[in-house]
């Protein structure tokens, strides 16, 4: 039987964190214990003392605590089962074998580096509010040794990597090998500029900019020094030094975060690497990935490009259920990618668009609504402004009818294929297999025109991942629920 095994002293700090946020809520008692002790040995003891003897006393339990964790922590892994055994006041013992684990997360911090150290992470298909297997603190060769032993890694290239390079500096050149794909500077770029992040960030910085000058700026001496030297660009020239701000803070943030991002298809397993700071690289079994979402909105559309989501399933964390597949990709290049990376997952030949008489469904009660919305606004709001409303009801109309053009679905063997969206145009590509459940719904006004809304949903996260067929003809629906069902 192999020896156990742990983690590396440096784990103390770890284990110090996870004691401090469990002893958090008893930081009332402090002034407590304080004001006992006070009254059980009467006034000749001087408070601050006191209190630095309680605070003094809690840091040295919280040490020790931590110490005790550490040295109590034991695992090993053995015939491709990983056991742990960890616990201060319970002794839990955990096995996990290898057919069990969903994805292996490993991840190299700036913390991490100064130790030549990675942070391992487990998880199955249980989907809990934590990985249920955490190494924190491990070296390099030894995450590659145990991701060897469950299989989770080719072991020639699991051996290569044993000195830990491969993760903290795979950015660097070296040979390319096959089904792999990295993610230039350049693509970063075109990245920083594509996603939502530019916007967000433009809203963010325009309005707490003018939020700025309406509370604060413009009643000091302040503006009159400012107002000057600002007029000087012009109000086109402000929106663009906003606008320019606005995409430097993106591409700062997709630099940091997705530069040197690499995909990488060997074997039974998909290996995805990222980040500048903190380097990441998952490691994914194909069967756990549920469904394919790809996505391009309209500087996508423009540039020819779109972004690829894997839905996966036995996510701990809901904002995880989601992991990029190609975060920027040429949308002409995608069967070729997908054959390459995803061989099971096929993109539709041909799409059946949901029927004309959903023209209304999509369009008349966004409207009314946005309608309502604006009369309302037109009554309250000042002057000029309140024509500015009417905009709402237009902008409703245009991104319900551009919602209409793009439902549509697909049946291609044993894969159900779904678009939808307005502005943005997305599709997923649902293996027949993964469909967890799905259900049927008809209002009276879609049965008045033999219509129907098909929901579908797969494994995912905490709730599961749902995309829905709005408004599709009801005898379309009636025929997909039965080949969901196994009828057909």
């Amino acid at each position: 039987m192999p020896a156990n095994r742990r983690l590396h002293p440096v784990s103390i700090l770890y284990f110090l964190i996870h004691s401090g946020k469990e002893l958090a809520g008893l930081l009332p008692l402090i002034p407590f214990c304080i004001f006992l002790i006070h009254r059980v040995f009467g006034k000749e003891i001087d408070r601050i003392v006191l209190t630095a003897c309680v605070i003094a006393a809690a840091a040295v339990m919280l040490i020790v605590f931590a110490w005790l964790r550490w040295r109590r922590f034991v695992y090993r892994v053995e015939d491709g089962v990983l056991y742990m055994e960890h616990g201060l006041w319970v002794r839990r013992k955990l096995w996990i074998t290898k057919e069990r684990i969903q994805s292996l997360n490993i991840t190299v911090s700036l913390y991490d580096r100064m130790f030549g150290l990675v942070r391992l992470e487990m998880e199955t298909s249980g989907g809990e509010d934590e990985p249920e297997a955490v190494l924190s603190s491990i070296s390099a060769a030894e995450a590659a040794r145990i991701q060897r032993e469950i299989g989770m890694a080719n072991p020639e290239k699991a051996a290569s990597e044993t000195s830990g390079d491969s993760l903290v500096h795979a950015d660097q050149p070296n040979a390319t090998p096959l089904n792999s794909m990295r993610l230039s500077l350049g693509q970063t770029l075109i990245l920083s500029t594509t996603s939502g992040k530019f916007s967000i960030l433009w809203m963010v910085i325009v309005g707490g900019g003018l939020k700025l000058w309406d509370e604060w700026v413009r009643d000091t001496p302040v503006w009159d020094q400012l107002s000057p030297r600002l007029m000087v660009f012009g109000i086109p020239g402000l929106i663009f030094i906003l606008a320019i701000l606005s995409w430097l803070l993106a591409f700062a943030g997709a630099f940091l975060l997705e530069y040197g991002f690499r995909v990488e298809a060997e074997g039974r397993t998909l290996t995805i690497e990222r980040g500048v700071l903190e380097r990441k690289r998952t490691v994914i079994k194909p069967h756990r990935i549920q469904a394919i979402r790809i996505t391009q909105n309209p500087l996508h559309k423009l540039l020819r490009r779109a972004s690829v989501r894997m839905v996966i399933a036995g996510s701990s964390d809901e904002e995880k259920k989601a992991v990029d597949l190609f975060p920027l990709v040429r949308y002409d290049e995608l069967p070729l990618r997908m054959a390459a990376f995803l061989p099971g997952f096929r993109l539709p030949q041909t799409w059946n668009p949901v029927s004309r008489k959903s023209y209304r469904s999509y369009t008349v009660l966004p409207v009314l609504i946005c309608i309502i919305l604006a009369a309302a606004a037109w009554l309250l709001a000042p002057g000029v402004w309140r024509w500015l409303a009417w905009v709402l009801p237009l902008f409703a109309w245009a991104a319900s009818s551009m919602e209409y053009r793009r439902a549509a679905w697909s049946r291609e063997e044993n894969q159900l294929h779904i678009r939808y969206g307005s502005f943005s145009e997305k599709t997923v590509l649902i293996p027949i297999s993964k469909v967890q459940w799905h259900k049927t719904s008809q209002t009276p006004f879609q049965a008045g025109k033999e219509l129907a809304t098909l929901k579908v949903a797969v494994a995912s996260g905490k709730s599961g991942d749902k995309v829905s067929l709005r408004h599709a003809s009801a005898s379309d629906v009636d025929m997909l629920t039965d080949w969901l069902s196994g009828k057909q």
